[in-house]
């Protein structure tokens, strides 16, 4: 029998644990003890592969995990591994691709608030894992102009994020480590949005208002400052708002740099 190249190997094994074949091609390739079966030694890598990414998906997605329950995110994950829709070879990045996937999933009629829920969580874990970001230093600032500031573009430190939604999905994610059957949270007319950033080790997360989120959410894109100062002003905000989330901002740890465009 001729040996297999690395790629039939791998693509055989795959077929197996994904599609659960029956190829016995594969079988025949495995080297065993006398007597013993390799359908056998193969279904232990069918039934753990899943069940690995169940365990990876929980520690991601705690809060999405408890209000499932272990059942329900069993089954939500077979059906995540048999859409493909994923392309993460490592576990600590396997639901990346969750919350996109949440929202086209069945689950997602009964309990709508999942695909914006994952993506709060899936914000939180990656700002966990950001590398570390250098401190701010306000010297670089000291001799700005107005047309300084109205250019300048605001680099966040690692892992801030902002998460919008029309659900209270901050209120959704504290209900992480209690009992289901004592969750009991008011879905209606209850939009919130949810800033994520680090402060040391730690992860904060904490709701903030319309205006800020929206005005993060350009900086993020890296527009410019005046133009999210314009932007919040036809919004009716007032001119010193943005001065004073700044401050916000470099009160929190935020920020990180401020470049000037153009130069």
């Amino acid at each position: 029998m001729n040996s297999p190249s690395l790629d039939e190997l791998q693509s055989e094994m795959t077929a197996r644990i994904l599609g659960g074949g029956n190829s016995s091609q594969l079988d025949e390739w495995i080297s065993l003890p006398q007597g013993a079966d390799p359908s056998v030694r193969l279904a232990i890598h069918q039934t753990g592969y899943p069940a690995r990414i169940t365990s990876s998906l929980a520690e991601a997605f705690p809060a999405v995990a408890n209000i499932l329950g272990d059942g329900s995110l069993a089954k939500l994950t077979n059906r995540f591994i048999e859409s493909g829709r994923f392309s993460e070879r490592n576990l600590n990045r396997i639901g990346r691709s969750l919350p996109k996937f949440l929202a086209g999933d069945s689950l997602t009629r009964d309990v709508p608030f999942l695909p914006d829920l994952a993506a709060l969580e899936w914000a939180s874990y990656e700002c966990f894992h950001s590398e570390t970001s250098p401190e701010f230093d306000p010297g670089t600032i000291s001799a700005y102009s107005l047309d300084d500031w109205v250019r300048t573009r605001i680099v966040f430190r690692s892992g801030t994020a902002v998460v919008t939604s029309r659900w209270p999905i901050h209120e959704l994610w504290t209900t992480r480590d209690r009992d289901r059957s004592t969750i009991d949270v008011d879905l209606t007319d209850r939009p919130e949005q949810v800033l994520v950033y680090r402060v040391g080790f730690a992860v904060e997360v904490q709701p903030i208002d319309p205006l800020e989120a929206h005005a993060l959410e350009r900086l993020l894109e890296g527009v410019a400052l005046g133009d999210v100062m314009t932007d919040l002003s036809d919004r009716g905000a007032q001119p010193d708002s943005v001065g004073d989330l700044f401050t916000r901002w470099l009160s929190l740890g935020l920020v990180s740099a401020c470049c000037r465009t153009g130069v």
